[in-house]
């Protein structure tokens, strides 16, 4: 009898072992599978039916750029021990993205894709990422943003009305503005926003427990 106590605690230690491996298998098939498909379809092998032929970087971020971004920011919300430089690591690959984009725009890299996308292309690509990551770094804590990330953000909305005037008005054909209709702005702009404002506040309004309700059901 003595010795049940610990059995639950081991079990779900072991459960944990068990999903984390299940996990490392998992990723380490679909990398390799991955890895194998890029290898025949850009390769000397020609795959056409993986349709990676004429894929540019910019189509790849289509479908990478929302796990890539959730995914490093996880990482080092959890890598409590780095301390000050999770933001040095933050910072560095932000800049090393934007390098990449100001290369691919003036050199120019055609294998990057970026020649050609506007201002609207890229909030399409990047705000609904974007969102989520900073609600991830946030641990998804509404109530954790303070009046400095308020202002960021009337600051960067303040630069999309500038650009969007411009675009719509001054002929500034570089943004991709002119020619986008209210419901385009719907379909740019409801996810990013309805999923911080109303998504998240909902869910952790209905999973926070509810000690009143408890006790009067007693």
């Amino acid at each position: 009898m003595a010795h049940e106590g610990p059995r639950p605690e081991a079990e779900r230690a072991s459960a944990r072992r068990s999903r984390k491996v299940l996990l490392a298998v998992l990723g380490l098939v679909v990398a390799l599978a991955l890895a194998i498909t890029l290898y025949g379809g850009y390769g000397p092998g020609n795959w056409k039916w993986t349709g990676y032929e004429g894929a540019a970087l910019w189509d790849w971020l289509h479908v990478l750029l929302l796990p890539i971004a959730f995914g490093l920011v996880a990482v080092l919300v959890r890598a409590h021990g780095l301390g000050a430089w999770r933001a040095v690591i933050g910072s560095t690959c932000l800049a090393l993205f934007i390098a990449l984009v100001v290369a691919g725009y003036t050199i120019p890299w055609n294998w990057t894709g970026f020649v050609g996308n506007t201002v609207w292309d890229w909030l399409g690509l990047v705000l609904l990422p974007l969102t989520l990551s900073i609600l991830a770094a946030f641990q998804f804590d509404v109530r954790s943003v303070r009046t400095q990330h308020l202002f960021l953000v009337g600051a960067f909305v303040l630069v999309i009305v500038v650009l969007a005037v411009g675009g719509y008005t001054q002929g500034w054909d570089w943004t991709g503005f002119r020619g986008n209709t209210l419901f385009d702005w719907l379909k740019l702009l409801v996810l990013p926003i309805v999923i911080p404002l109303v998504v998240i506040p909902v869910v952790r309004a209905a999973a926070a427990p509810q000690p009143e309700r408890s006790r009067a059901g007693r």
